[in-house]
């Protein structure tokens, strides 16, 4: 799984960056200056996303938890502060099961608890058979672009997302598509451990595909907390990507201090 990393001259620190569907690391764009002037970064991109080869006949979470736990090992990272958009704040999820210790903290902009249920009829209808071998993928993940984010204000995500994910091929978007369909099982999974993680849920005010159901996943997760921004939407690190930056390292620091004192 490709990775890169972006030092800094002092910080022993580290923040870990989880891209979504379709996008790869260069999503974080906006994130680079304001994240770098505090921390470490690892970026990566996620399998079939980015530079990142598809693998076949895995499961996707799982395998994607794993390669980022063996990259963490092999950089000597120890522990580290998680950032997440969307599809990246399920493996985070996966990786917070399988090895908790390595997370300081977890950041998840746009989470995915679970689809409103018309959402689901139509990521399903996508990969139905007669569509999937009719139909370049690119369509229909256009239209759920549209869809997930349908206002003039979410265009700058919208075109982001839409332009990196031409470089996605059919089979990582079919793969993909059918995995996220059960994304809820990994974010029940991990409620049913004793799941005591620093966590922050960032989300747009106007993210009609996940925010309730967010609202509701938290009311029943300890140590969480939300934050929703006003007139955003699904991807709120790029669409306002000022609050979103404050949100995340004021509670990064504050999680940060709080480890050293303990």
């Amino acid at each position: 799984m490709f990775y890169k990393t972006l030092t800094h001259p002092t910080s022993k620190e580290w923040i870990v960056l989880f891209h979504g569907f379709g996008g790869n690391s260069s999503i974080f764009y906006k994130q680079l200056k304001p994240f770098r002037s505090e921390y470490n970064l690892l970026l990566l991109d996620l399998p079939g996303h980015g530079k990142s080869p598809y693998p076949k006949n895995v499961n996707l979470f799982e395998y994607s938890a794993n390669k980022t736990i063996e990259i963490l090992k092999d950089l000597k990272i120890k522990s580290a502060h998680f950032v997440g958009i969307s599809l990246g704040t399920i493996i985070m999820q996966e990786i917070a099961i399988q090895q908790p210790s390595l997370i300081k903290s977890m950041v998840l902009g746009g989470a995915t608890p679970k689809l409103k249920k018309w959402g689901e009829v139509l990521c399903r209808l996508s990969v139905f058979y007669p569509l999937r071998k009719s139909l370049p993928h690119m369509v229909p993940y256009k239209i759920f672009a549209r869809v997930l984010l349908p206002k003039s204000n979410h265009g700058d995500s919208r075109k982001a997302f839409i332009k990196e994910a031409h470089k996605l091929s059919k089979e990582a978007y079919l793969g993909w598509v059918i995995a996220g369909l059960n994304c809820y099982i990994t974010f029940d999974r991990l409620a049913k451990t004793e799941n005591k993680i620093p966590k922050l849920y960032i989300s747009g005010s106007e993210d009609h595909m996940f925010l309730s159901n967010t609202q509701n996943y938290i009311k029943n997760e300890a140590n969480s907390t939300i934050e929703v921004i006003d007139n955003c939407g699904h991807v709120c690190n790029i669409e306002e990507s000022d609050i979103f930056n404050d949100f995340a390292i004021s509670f990064m620091k504050r999680v940060d201090k709080v480890q050293i004192t303990a």
